[in-house]
């Protein structure tokens, strides 16, 4: 019968258990940074080299302040003459960023090694990734800010429409007394296609905060709602005569099932934001086509193209991000408000950006099957 070793008994098995106690420390998720009297980084486990991006081979026996660098640690320097201070457990919480384009926020704690005569002999630094935890509390922060913006929302959206109900009705009424002048009755009627674009947007606000709501859905061509936005951002385009606006739309129908209002909105807003990029003039093409979508389903999908001065790389992976604006006036809405219906219908918005070319919108929203032109 083969014998089973124990542990405690003999100097070989206490080096297994040196072994294995090696072998905990890389397996931790946790960061262990472990530092001598002098500043020495002496432990540098696997975890450790995850969140910082260095390598234990190309650490190891250099000194703290040389490795990690003051501006790694915002929004304040943790430096080896604080840690050297530290003589019972303390917690702090920082961001490190070694890499310009990452970041990474910790909870370090910092723990005297001292030797059997209690003297200090190092430090140990635990090192806890807690980004995804920011984040999520970042999610939290937002949900709670877009419930309450949808209580004050729908309590201003009936003060806004009984006004415009009334608008719309002496615009109405206006266009009837006006039929033998059409200069004038055209006036009335810009009038209440913009009572009826301010109405839709009301609407849509609300939509993207009660998002359960059900959608008015049809079959529809997305030209319509193409050209439509169109014609309604057709005085800015009159008073940006420096915009050329090319069109490059598909001759064949593009079919989806949607909502034309929201659909609307979605291509107002998308045109809105070109105008606003290109304030010395530029160009705004847009183009259709059907093409292939995610998993290989067939799409109708629209291209705006602006030659405004781009989006900031820092500022492209927040544009969906509800209240992220750039602007002195703006609300941080638009383009959350975009992906939300675009994603509603299933479909998908992908923008990239550069200075040098201005931004590309591309929106897939996916064909209707049962068309007849399909």
């Amino acid at each position: 019968m083969a014998s089973v070793s124990r542990l405690n008994t003999d100097s070989s098995n206490a080096l297994v258990e040196q072994s294995d106690l090696a072998h905990i420390l890389e397996s931790i998720p946790t960061g262990i940074v472990a530092l001598d009297g002098q500043g020495r980084i002496v432990t540098f486990n696997r975890t450790a080299e995850q969140i910082t991006g260095f390598k234990a081979d190309g650490v190891l026996g250099k000194t703290y302040d040389g490795v990690f660098k003051s501006d790694y640690f915002q929004p304040s320097a943790l430096q080896f003459n604080d840690i050297a201070k530290i003589e019972e457990t303390t917690e702090i919480k920082t961001k490190f960023v070694h890499n310009p384009q990452t970041s990474v926020h910790l909870n370090i704690a910092l723990s005297p090694v001292r030797s059997q005569a209690e003297n200090k002999i190092g430090t140990v630094l635990s090192l806890t990734d807690v980004t995804r935890m920011k984040n999520l509390e970042a999610q939290a922060n937002r949900t709670g800010r877009l419930a309450a913006m949808g209580e004050m929302a729908v309590r201003i959206a009936h003060e806004i429409r009984n006004p415009l109900g009334s608008i719309e009705l002496f615009a109405t009424m206006l266009m009837n007394d006006l039929k033998e002048f059409e200069d004038l009755k055209a006036l009335a009627e810009h009038i209440s296609s913009g009572v009826k674009s301010i109405n839709h947007i009301v609407s849509n606000l609300l939509l993207f905060i009660r998002p359960n709501q059900q959608l008015d859905l049809q079959v529809l061509d997305i030209h319509e709602a193409v050209k439509d936005s169109l014609f309604f951002a057709g005085h800015l385009f009159d008073a940006h005569d420096d915009i050329e606006v090319v069109t490059d739309l598909s001759a064949e129908m593009l079919f989806t099932q949607g909502d034309l209002e929201l659909l609307k909105q979605v291509f107002l807003n998308l045109i809105l934001n070109a105008i606003q990029a290109m304030p010395a003039g530029g160009q705004l093409r847009i183009t259709s086509r059907k093409t292939n979508g995610q998993q290989g389903t067939r799409c109708a999908e629209l291209q705006l193209e602006d030659t405004g001065g781009g989006i900031a790389r820092s500022d492209l992976q927040k544009i969906f991000d509800p209240f992220f604006t750039t602007r002195k006036r703006g609300t941080g809405l638009g383009l959350t408000i975009v992906h939300n219906i675009i994603k509603m219908h299933g479909g998908s918005i992908d923008i990239t950006s550069s200075a040098a070319s201005g931004t590309q919108c591309v929106v897939c929203l996916p064909l209707w099957e049962d068309n007849p032109q399909g």
